[in-house]
């Protein structure tokens, strides 16, 4: 976000709510402005058009239409006035003035010259106004004596008089007003701004200082002295900071003897590390020479030595004297791997990898060890290229692998199963062994921790196959996740890069969302979508019409009993509240008019555990917005095929 300056914060400070004052103010008293110039227009038209339809009464009555034209002329000088129109009570046309085109083109205007009307101000816009005065003959009945009024008689109909009044003078005027508001407004604004910008400058400038002298002081210049100021608080504040610099002097002064003092104990101890570290070095190698060659040796003697026994004893003591070579061997690979890296000194080698050839060389290297205690070894491979170290990558799934099976009982089932997950493959080892208490699944992952083998039989392994695993998917950046309950098996899933290249786009298009719903359940079902809602009532069609449904929409319940009163549907959704009742209301009267009921789905954007028990007493499904539409589709499968299953 950008940040401003005080000087422009203050400005915006004092001008905004002046602006906003300003605007409202201009706007409202403008508007006053406006209103009282179109009432003035509006009464001094109608005045014309009574005055002219009094003045016509005589001639139009009398047929002088020479003294008719001479009013209408008299009339048509007054300001604004475009036109002028005088018809008889059969609307035929009998004197006028400027262009009476305009006025034909109203379509109600016989429907208005052929009734007795009073004014009618029949059309007004920007540009004009159009107005309709009656011509009436005012009838008097005389008493027979002829000294009265003993009633009126109905005035009769003798004609219309149509008038334009133009508003160009007034628009002008309009205009000129608005120009002038505008540019006083300006002026103020202006005059507010620069007044805003001296009186924060006074504030601005000792600040500016100040902020100088802080960076210097922040640089390390710690003799850094910032100059007081007028302003009394900002005079506090400079003292203040002058005092901070020294004692900030004076607190590096000691830091830095002890920082000294620190790093030449750091450096002392350092070269020990450092030291020791060569040693472990040294050690290592001298271990991975000294240690394999005699038990290389050894591991020869003892596949002589079963060619030269004799009795089935004899095999036994062999067999266990090769088990344990076999142990130490695997304990001291492990060691090795572990210290390897831990030290740093194993650089992974990054290319693609082919999943499914590495999962196939896993499977042949595992069914052997898996008939042995009877256990199904199942995999489930993909086409797919991963970038990784093959190497390493292989030697996690060969620990976990391992595991799985070593932790496993008889008669279990072990499964290795790749599945594409956007732009990776995650590759999952799943079993249905004792499981791992959650408390214990990161301790798991610790060397030498094995929690079902308290006695350390070898058998079950070292302890260091899961170590090695984190240690290396971390060295891969290769998540690795568990997933475990004791009693229930476990998940290990490691999740690996996918590499995308031309022929695995070829192999797997990507189908539009509309081409996979082609051919499935929803095809040709009859579905009502009420929501007062327009938008959410459209979005609703669209994606249901792109699976295949036939989709009627209706705003409330009254527009679903007047367009499809004796409809029949297949599925219902209904939003809970209506503006003439619920979805709930719905539901009963569906109950009560249709003999084969409609699978219902009511949608609420309320939580309120109100509506859910409301809901489930009247066996309905309720989900909330927003409903995505992977779950709505499954919703309606579910209950299409709830319901196909109760018929």
């Amino acid at each position: 976000m950008k940040r401003h300056g005080i000087e422009r914060q203050m400005v915006a400070v004092t001008v905004i709510p002046i602006l906003i004052l300003a605007l409202l103010l201009e706007g409202y008293f403008t508007y006053a402005r406006f209103a009282d110039r179109d009432r003035a227009l509006l009464g001094r038209a109608r005045l014309i058009v009574r005055q002219l339809a009094l003045t016509a009464e005589y001639p139009v009555f009398s047929g002088n239409q020479s003294l008719l034209q001479q009013q209408v002329d008299l009339a048509f000088k007054q300001r604004d006035i475009r036109s002028i129109s005088v018809m008889d009570a059969n609307s035929k046309y009998l004197a006028g003035a400027g262009d009476i085109s305009n006025i034909n083109e109203f379509e109600f205007l016989e429907k208005l010259s052929s009734r007795d009307s009073d004014l009618v101000v029949f059309h007004e816009d920007n540009n004009a106004i159009w107005l309709y005065q009656s011509i009436v003959a005012t009838q008097i009945k005389l008493d027979d004596m002829g000294g009265g009024n003993a009633g009126n008689l109905p005035n009769k109909l003798l004609g219309s008089v149509f008038v334009e009044i133009g508003k160009d003078r007034l628009n002008s005027e309009k205009f000129e007003m608005l120009s002038f508001n505008l540019f006083i407004l300006f002026l103020v604004l202006m005059v507010t701004v620069l007044i805003a910008m001296r009186m924060s400058r006074r504030i601005i400038f000792p600040v500016m200082e100040m902020g100088k002298g802080v960076r210097r002081i922040g640089d390390g210049h710690l003799d850094t002295q910032i100059t007081g100021s007028k302003i009394q608080e900002l005079d506090a504040l400079a003292s203040g900071i002058n005092e901070m610099a020294r004692q900030l002097q004076h607190d590096r002064n000691t830091l830095q003897q002890r920082i000294d003092d620190a790093t030449q104990e750091l450096r002392r101890k350092k070269e020990e590390a450092e030291r020791a570290n060569f040693d472990k070095s040294r050690f290592l190698a001298a271990a991975s020479h000294d240690l394999r060659q005699p038990m290389h040796a050894l591991g020869l003697f003892i596949g002589e030595l079963h060619s030269r026994l004799d009795t089935q004893e004899q095999h036994k003591i062999a067999n266990k004297v090769e088990e344990s070579v076999e142990a130490l061997s695997s304990l001291l690979d492990s060691l090795l791997d572990i210290s390897k890296l831990d030290a740093g000194i194993v650089i992974p080698q990054i290319q693609s990898v082919d999943i499914d050839a590495m999962t196939k060389r896993l499977a042949q290297d595992f069914v052997t060890v898996a008939q042995r205690k009877n256990i199904t070894l199942r995999f489930h491979s993909i086409s797919a290229m991963v970038m990784s170290d093959p190497v390493l990558l292989e030697r996690i799934l060969l620990n976990l692998l391992s595991n799985a099976i070593r932790y496993t009982p008889q008669n279990g089932t072990v499964l290795l199963a790749c599945r594409l997950r956007s732009d990776n493959v995650r590759i999952e080892i799943r079993d249905n062994g004792i499981g791992i208490p959650p408390e214990e699944q990161q301790n798991v992952f610790h060397e030498f921790v094995q929690l079902e083998n308290s006695a350390r039989d070898r058998s079950k392994g070292i302890g260091l196959g899961l170590a090695i695993v984190d240690r290396l998917s971390r060295l891969l950046h290769h998540p690795l996740t568990l997933r475990s309950a004791p009693g229930q098996g476990s998940t290990f899933s490691i999740t690996v890069p996918r590499v995308f290249g031309i022929d695995d786009l070829l192999a797997e298009p990507q189908a539009p969302v509309a081409a996979l719903y082609k051919h499935d359940r929803l095809e040709n079902l009859r579905v009502l979508v009420v929501d007062d809602d327009t938008l959410v009532r459209f979005s609703t069609a669209g994606i249901l019409e792109s699976w295949g449904c036939h989709v009627s929409v209706a705003e409330n319940l009254q527009d679903v009993m007047e367009k499809y009163g004796d409809a029949c549907f297949d599925l219902v959704i209904c939003d809970y509240r209506l503006p003439d009742g619920d979805g709930l209301m719905f539901v009963e009267l569906i109950k009560e008019q249709c003999e084969i009921q409609p699978a219902f789905i009511l949608v609420s954007g309320d939580t309120a555990p109100e509506i859910l028990q409301a809901a489930k007493q009247c066996g309905v499904h309720l989900i909330y917005k927003p409903v995505r539409p992977a779950k709505l589709r499954s919703l309606m499968l579910f209950l299409l095929r709830k319901a196909g299953e109760s018929v």
